[in-house]
């Protein structure tokens, strides 16, 4: 599972695999072996990396299943970290360049057109879903950008779409 973390400033993608004994995780170009054990239904994990280290943790999530903030506490004091799916963070990254301009919207990565959720010519707000994105295995709601109205639907349902295609013009 990949997901992209981000504490402060740094941010750094991280790639989970869980086999019999725990987990490999890949944080950045490191790679460490971690067994987790869980005691107090979830909320106080032990982790023992493969050096020998071993940390007790406290973690409590909020937000929701794809995008949340997890607050982890240790000897080093309490963090929030921000966790979500790489989809998640490249839909916020597009919508943050955007800035909410009118014009055309675009496929975040590739994937495959599942659903439009509205027709040319009609009134949108910001906000409102227009396209469902399929991309890993996940559907996302790609969303207008600005208030305005579809000038144009350039995707059809079903269609396989490369990053950068231009899925609908909001004008």
């Amino acid at each position: 599972m990949e997901l992209i973390v981000r504490h402060l400033e740094r941010e750094e993608k991280v790639t989970l695999e869980r086999h019999d004994h725990g987990y490999t995780v890949l944080v950045g170009s490191s790679t460490y072996q971690i067994d987790l054990a869980s005691a107090q239904a979830g909320a106080l994990l032990s982790l023992r990396l493969d050096d020998g280290r071993q940390y007790e943790v406290a973690v409590r999530r909020t937000g929701s299943a794809h995008h949340g903030t997890y607050h982890v506490s240790s000897f080093r004091g309490v963090h929030a970290v921000e966790v979500m799916d790489p989809l998640t963070h490249l839909a916020e990254q597009a919508r943050s360049e955007a800035g909410g301009a009118k014009g055309a919207v675009r496929a975040y990565m590739p994937g495959r057109v599942v659903e439009i959720l509205v027709a040319e010519g009609d009134a949108v707000v910001k906000g409102q879903g227009v396209v469902v994105l399929e991309a890993m295995k996940m559907k996302n709601e790609i969303a207008a950008d600005c208030d305005g109205h579809i000038v144009a639907i350039k995707v059809q349902t079903g269609q396989a779409v490369e990053g950068g295609d231009v899925l609908f013009e909001i004008g």
